[in-house]
């Protein structure tokens, strides 16, 4: 099964869901776009031409980093504007914006079109070291665990309290059944306490007060040492005594909303007649539609008949085009507090029943149950060179954000300016080696 595309009439003038890749000629000839677009379609995606003549490898780098890709396409590569809202939502799932507000630079390592003829110097993109082969040391871009990062999160728990998790294998521990119960006892050498919000921070010379709310009171606990993994936005309202500079560095990071959506589906007999497992959407209220990875891993098998049930992955960023990366995020923060669930679940439904209605999908029949995950809060900032200076090393606000401020450390992936797991590890890593050299 492929990839396919859906055209909806609101943005193209009608439904139509294309399977096959962009550039292919089955595919534009199939598509809803005018002869012009059609034509700057194809050019941007196979073509071998250099918009950029002249410049060395190095200063086109430069000069790509400072326009968005919105901008190259129009300024430089001169595509109809027709062409701009098949590409517009390419960006969603890595940046929480449209291809306005990311520059060209960022998104040539992956896959979009118009670099075939730059000769630009291969190296690590701006994401973690990612090359479009995998990871510069060889590793993987994505892992796919079939219940998300959870597993990570069990597999820390069973190293802390290893009576809580049954298990020794990263297979096992995808089924493996936690008891809760004994995560939060006296004879524990770490003791993990769910369910409490801290709500203050108050270090003093030789420890540090944390009150926390939990059921129904507030309570105290104190300790030479603590951690702030929370979101570094949130640091200066639980630690009001931090220093003026260090608050603003930590207010500057603007976190990116999205929502991942998960429709679970009685079978996906639709999509194999339609012959897709993901689909682009580049108009519709979310972006892409997936059928969930296969994954088999221990005891746990994903689904193989179309006629058994299955996850689909629908992805939704609320951007506001025209606005700064950092204001784009704001207001889609705003959005999706005020949205309700039964403006998600028609959005939904009505997707899903145009997309796959010609190949027999009934939405009434085929969706047994609708889980939308917000996150007004969700990926971590990353610099965005179209909108934010080049600080000089130490200066950066995520940076001066996570100075050690007497007993109390500061982690979370927001203090890498990085929102990948392996970024969180490593600043919690240097949190607690702070702690132990002070």
């Amino acid at each position: 099964m492929g990839r396919g595309s859906f055209f909806d009439k609101e943005t193209f003038g009608e439904d139509r869901l294309i399977k096959g890749k962009i550039a292919s000629p089955e595919f534009l000839d199939q598509a809803p776009l005018s002869d012009a677009a059609r034509r700057d379609v194809k050019r941007l995606e196979t073509d071998m031409l250099d918009y950029l003549p002249g410049l060395t490898p190095r200063q086109k780098k430069e000069r790509l980093s400072r326009i968005s890709y919105r901008d190259y396409l129009l300024d430089l590569v001169k595509v109809d504007p027709s062409v701009i809202p098949l590409y517009q939502s390419r960006t969603h799932g890595e940046w929480g914006v449209g291809i306005d507000a990311v520059s060209t630079l960022d998104v040539w390592p992956f896959g979009l079109p118009g670099f075939q003829g730059l000769n630009l110097d291969p190296g690590s993109a701006p994401h973690m070291g990612y090359t479009p082969g995998g990871y510069a040391d060889g590793g993987s871009y994505r892992f796919h665990f079939p219940d998300g990062n959870a597993s990570i999160a069990r597999l820390l728990i069973r190293d802390l309290v290893p009576a809580a998790m049954p298990g020794s294998t990263a297979q096992e521990v995808v089924t493996a059944r936690i008891d809760y119960g004994k995560l939060d006892r006296p004879e524990n050498e770490v003791r993990i306490r769910l369910g409490s919000t801290a709500v203050s921070v108050k270090p003093n010379k030789e420890t540090v007060e944390v009150v926390y709310s939990r059921t129904n009171g507030l309570y105290t606990v104190r300790a030479r040492h603590c951690v702030l993994a929370c979101w570094n936005m949130m640091i200066p309202y639980l630690c009001p005594q931090l220093p003026g500079r260090q608050k603003e560095a930590l207010r500057y990071l603007v976190k990116v909303p999205l929502v991942y959506t998960n429709v679970a589906l009685a079978n996906w007999r639709a999509f194999v007649t339609l012959g897709v497992a993901a689909i682009h959407c580049p108009g519709s209220y979310h972006s892409s539609v997936r059928l969930n990875p296969v994954v088999d891993i221990g005891s746990y098998r994903a689904p193989r008949s179309p006629d058994e049930p299955i996850l689909v992955r629908m992805v939704r960023t609320p951007c506001q085009p025209g606005l700064s990366e950092r204001e784009q995020h704001r207001a889609g923060r705003a959005e999706l507090l005020a949205t309700s669930f039964a403006t998600f679940e028609e959005k939904i439904r009505d997707q899903l029943g145009r997309m796959l209605g010609p190949a027999g999908f009934d939405p009434a029949r085929d969706i047994t149950a609708i889980t939308v995950n917000r996150w007004p809060h969700g990926y971590a900032y990353e610099y965005n060179p179209l909108f934010d200076p080049e600080w000089p090393p130490g200066a950066a606000p995520h940076e001066i954000g996570r100075a050690r401020f007497g007993p109390v450390a500061i982690a979370n992936s927001d203090a890498a300016a990085a929102a990948y797991t392996d970024a969180a590890i490593d600043q919690a890593y240097r949190a607690v080696e702070e702690l132990l050299a002070s």
